[in-house]
């Protein structure tokens, strides 16, 4: 007899939640056990270097939305800036916390936010031995999400902020607000698709969304010291906004 027969239907469906919940949050413990099938995909994270090579990683093991010659710039000027902490808010399928993990030998602790982070048990079973990967579900845009993401940092200090969540005005303000003034002077946050799409230049829709992003860029550009990482200024959104924490 299987087991889960032993409770009535009606029971069942109350546990159901709580059990899912605590299926999850095993699978998502480093304790873990690492799935076999993982194993040859975070020996060769772990063996990489060339970040062109663990960008197709990203885009074949988890799924990512970037323009190479963007990410890659941003990729660039990280590697400079040599970040320990970074947070990012919009994980998506977690292609991006991908390459901040493995592209960034100095990353060290990195905290990925979304109302679902997808792929994140295997995002931190990935992790590298030095490396701590932390995935927070629920609303970037509460106060409650960003006292999360404060108990997570244990009090250091962010150097790196990626902002790729909500793309609504509102939305991209929000965590822009919330979680700026996380990240330390000297610091960076990138915002994602600052390229307005063509259905909102021209009226002509391609499945390709960058939502509001591009109004509240033109704001911080006005405010910060910045650098935009465009492919070609007339695509169908993306785009990488740098701003510079001075």
């Amino acid at each position: 007899m299987n087991p889960k027969h032993l409770l009535p239907a009606s029971l069942r469906e109350v546990l159901r939640p709580s059990y899912q919940r605590a299926v999850r949050t095993w699978r998502e413990s480093r304790w873990s056990p690492t799935p076999r099938e993982w194993l040859a995909g975070r020996a060769s994270a772990w063996a990489n270097t060339s970040p062109e090579a663990l960008l197709e990683q990203a885009g074949t093991e988890f799924g990512i939305t970037q323009v190479p010659f963007e990410i890659l710039g941003l990729l660039a000027k990280l590697r400079v800036l040599q970040p320990k902490t970074i947070v990012e808010v919009g994980t998506h399928k977690g292609g991006n916390s991908f390459l901040f993990c493995h592209a960034l030998s100095s990353a060290e602790r990195i905290v990925g936010v979304d109302l679902c982070v997808q792929n994140a048990a295997k995002l931190i079973h990935y992790a590298r031995p030095q490396q701590r990967y932390f995935a927070l579900h629920g609303d970037s845009q509460t106060t409650q999400m960003k006292a999360r993401v404060e108990q997570r940092l244990a009090g250091r200090v962010v150097d790196f902020l990626f902002i790729d969540g909500d793309h609504s005005y509102a939305g991209v303000k929000a965590d822009f607000e919330l979680y700026a003034p996380l990240v330390r002077r000297g610091g960076i946050i990138a915002l994602h698709d600052i390229v307005a799409d063509h259905r909102t230049r021209f009226g002509r829709d391609t499945g390709c969304y960058a939502g509001e992003v591009y109004q509240y860029w033109a704001e911080l550009k006005a405010r910060y010291r910045n650098e935009e990482l465009v492919r070609d200024p007339e695509q169908d959104g993306f785009g990488i906004g740098v701003v510079y924490v001075d």
